[in-house]
């Protein structure tokens, strides 16, 4: 009996054979196969989604710059120039710096400007460029208030904004409409001087006249636009695709939605990008011709082409803006479906109509032609916004 009892401890101590340790390990490894195939792909999709939503948050960001530009065109901007006197310094960039039909220099400015197919714009897409007091992101541009006399009529500067003005800013003075016909006028110092820094030594000749109902007689507008002198009286921002330091996931062919702020100090811009991975820009207006205050007309960026600063105040009754960008990065997984109605690799970015095929404004945008054979290898997607301008009038 103790014989066997050592002899089956004896085999126990010899533990698993190499064969069984064979089979042990060629059944793990199939398991461990299988468990990976199936936890890639979802690890691959789980990354994907991540990068869409990623894209999605980005490019809402960034179109919401545009949204509250397109709000504010037209703040702060003088109607029309006292007579005789043509405002200086008045300065704009020409090309190549930027298109030559956004320069309004020596006139008026127009609230927006726009070329179609512009050279500046990759892809040749549309390029804007909206004027306002507040457009360009600086601690001056975001003032304004009021240029009045006090009640021993003495020159007296008003903050309404959050921020004080202090005396390093530089303002313009408007005249507000005082009766049909008198528009909001930008007042000069008497020559063709129109800033001045924002204390009430320096506004002296831009004052309003004594009235004997000071504080509460004439006041003036007044608007920060930068805290060094000034090239032109506004501010300037502008959209288009810029192809330069795009992100290794975009599409080739693609650039950035940039928003470019023209600098008081020269005409150079600063260049924010807000928008990766874009390949086209599309941007149509909604135009009141016949004067009955209701939009008959759509048009493209070029529809503003000859229209006065005061037409354009008049005419424009929405603006819409088109973006094509791609979810996401490249997915060998998927591909981008075809135009369900003329079968080739396009998609309208532009104002369709109620039936969802035909394009009003914009333009059929080819995928193939500008991206090239992986076009459909990316989730291509057209994000709009719609505004109303509040400062037009």
């Amino acid at each position: 009996m103790e014989q066997h009892v050592n002899t089956l401890c004896r085999r126990n101590d010899s533990g698993f054979s190499l064969i069984e340790l064979i089979i042990y390990m060629a059944i793990l490894g199939i398991l461990m196969t299988m468990v990976f195939s199936s936890f890639t792909p979802v690890m691959q999709t789980s990354s994907q989604q991540w990068r869409i939503a990623k894209t999605k948050v980005e490019t809402g960001i960034g179109l919401d710059l545009l949204r509250s530009d397109l709000e504010h065109a037209g703040f702060g901007l003088p109607w029309e120039f006292p007579v005789g006197v043509t405002p200086s310094p008045y300065l704009e960039p020409s090309p190549p710096v930027a298109p030559a039909a956004m320069n309004d220099a020596p006139n008026v400015p127009r609230a927006l400007a726009s070329e179609d197919n512009s050279a500046l714009s990759m892809n040749g897409s549309d390029y804007l460029a909206i004027k306002a007091a507040n457009v360009v992101i600086g601690v001056s541009s975001q003032k304004w208030g009021l240029l009045g006399r006090d009640a021993a009529h003495n020159v007296n500067v008003q903050s309404l904004s959050d921020d004080a003005f202090v005396g390093t800013d530089r303002v313009i003075v408007i005249r507000p409409e005082v009766s049909p016909g008198e528009e909001r006028q930008l007042v000069t110092d008497g020559t063709q001087n129109y800033f001045a820094q924002a204390t009430s030594a320096a506004l002296t000749s831009f004052a309003p006249p004594e009235t004997p109902n000071d504080p509460n007689g004439v006041q003036y507008l007044l608007y920060g636009l930068d805290d060094i002198d000034l090239s032109r009286p506004y501010n300037r921002t502008d959209y288009y695709i810029n192809n330069a330091g795009m992100p290794a996931r975009c599409a080739p062919g693609t650039g950035t939605l940039v928003k470019a702020t023209l600098n008081q100090a020269n005409n150079s811009f600063t260049i924010m990008p807000i928008v990766d991975c874009v390949a086209d820009f599309q941007v149509v207006y909604y135009l009141d011709t016949n004067g009955d205050g209701g939009a008959d007309t759509i048009a493209n960026a070029s529809g503003l082409n000859g229209l006065t600063a005061k037409q354009i105040r008049d005419q424009v009754k929405s603006i819409r803006c088109y973006v094509l960008t791609h979810e996401g990065g490249a997915d060998r997984t998927y591909t981008q479906p075809l135009d369900p109605v003329t079968g080739l690799p396009t998609i309208n970015v532009g104002e369709v109509a109620a039936d969802g095929v035909t394009l009003l404004a914009g333009r059929a945008f080819d995928l193939n032609a500008s991206i090239g054979p992986t076009w459909a290898n990316y989730r291509w997607k057209v994000y709009g916004l719609a505004v109303t301008p509040t400062n037009l009038q």
